[in-house]
């Protein structure tokens, strides 16, 4: 690849933070697909690291940001940016058929039902996430209700890189522990635990 498709990261941006620019520039893309007014309705179905990243995103567009998952202590800490994490097994009726726009980010063929339940008619859900096998979902509704459908892959790296800079977006909360390269095998275990966020590995 050339030269120029390099991005310097700013010398203020430390590398345990830069290793979110990806994600970042993910989910921030949102954005450049999807309007997204101060008084949108948005909704993030899923609470791990992608999710997060877009419901931390999308609330520096709206005030209206609502994400649904089932960890508590996860939701909490997009909950300082002002967002509402409610638990999936507590959506009210009052919340179904609402939403303007809502974020499929759980990686689960039940996320996207609930996506659906969720957005009202001529809404949006924005397919973030990818799953394996061939999903069955309900094709009546996204015609007679009109629903929009957009996958949503990747963003830009820069826009990521500015919003580490300016720190508009924080990461910290989502490390949940760094490793020696040497205990790249605890490291992967850990990973690989429930809730688990980002485990980081640094040379030794």
């Amino acid at each position: 690849l050339p030269s120029r498709n390099l991005l310097e990261v700013p010398d203020s941006v430390s590398d345990e933070h830069a290793v979110f620019a990806e994600p970042l520039a993910a989910a921030y893309g949102i954005t450049e697909q999807v309007a997204v007014e101060a008084e949108s309705k948005v909704v993030i179905v899923g609470d791990g690291k992608l999710g997060l990243l877009c419901a931390m995103s999308l609330a520096l567009h709206s005030q209206n940001v609502m994400i649904v998952g089932k960890h508590k202590e996860k939701m909490a800490i997009v909950e300082r940016s002002g967002v509402i994490g409610v638990l999936l097994g507590e959506v009210k009726p009052s919340m179904l058929n609402q939403a303007d726009i809502v974020v499929e980010a759980s990686g689960s063929e039940s996320g996207f039902a609930t996506a659906i339940d969720l957005v009202r008619p001529r809404g949006k859900i924005v397919l973030k996430s990818t799953f394996h096998g061939s999903p069955v979902w309900a094709a009546s509704r996204v015609v007679v209700d009109e629903i929009t459908i957009i996958g949503s892959r990747c963003g830009r790296m820069q826009a990521a890189l500015d919003l580490l800079e300016t720190r508009a977006i924080n990461v910290e909360d989502l490390i949940d522990g760094e490793y020696r390269l040497s205990e790249g095998v605890d490291a992967m275990k850990r990973a690989a635990g429930n809730g688990v966020l980002k485990i980081l590995l640094k040379p030794d």
